[in-house]
């Protein structure tokens, strides 16, 4: 594939990355809403560097996000007991309603394209699920200092 070509497919995908972005505000960001989703939908990935491993997230920004959801009281830590040094972390009551208001916010864009566009949305969703575990698959792989 040119260069040229790849440019166009990667301008392509910001439009529809920009025209996916939540419209409303929430009090919760989109990064704390996923790591919300995480703890709901996988309670026993509840800790802070499966939450990392499970989203694809940098440490550093899930320890920010983490910290945030604490001080707006969406989630509480447990130490455990077999080691004093990590915990695990719960989705509250409160973090539950936000993590709804936040979703909801967050995936009428989606919903409105949907609509608007059929099964083109569906197969493109289809193949971004797809090219997602190739990206997964590839991680092993990849090398820092590897350049095209």
């Amino acid at each position: 594939m040119e260069w040229t070509d790849m440019i166009h497919y990667q301008q392509q995908m910001q439009k529809i990355m920009r025209s996916l972005l939540p419209v409303r505000k929430s009090a919760l960001t989109v990064s704390e809403c996923e790591l919300l989703a995480h703890l709901y939908l996988q309670p026993d990935q509840n800790t802070p560097v499966l939450l990392s491993q499970g989203t694809g997230m940098k440490k550093e920004a899930v320890s920010r996000c983490l910290k945030a959801l604490y001080e707006k009281n969406c989630i509480c830590k447990q130490r455990k007991a077999t080691d004093e040094r990590s915990y695990q972390l719960f989705i509250t009551e409160i973090g539950l309603t936000e993590l709804k208001k936040g979703y909801e916010s967050i995936l009428q864009p989606f919903y409105d394209l949907w609509r608007s566009s059929g099964k083109d949305f569906e197969m493109f969703m289809y193949y971004a699920d797809k090219l997602a575990a190739h990206i997964e698959k590839g991680k092993a792989n990849i090398h820092e200092d590897e350049i095209l």
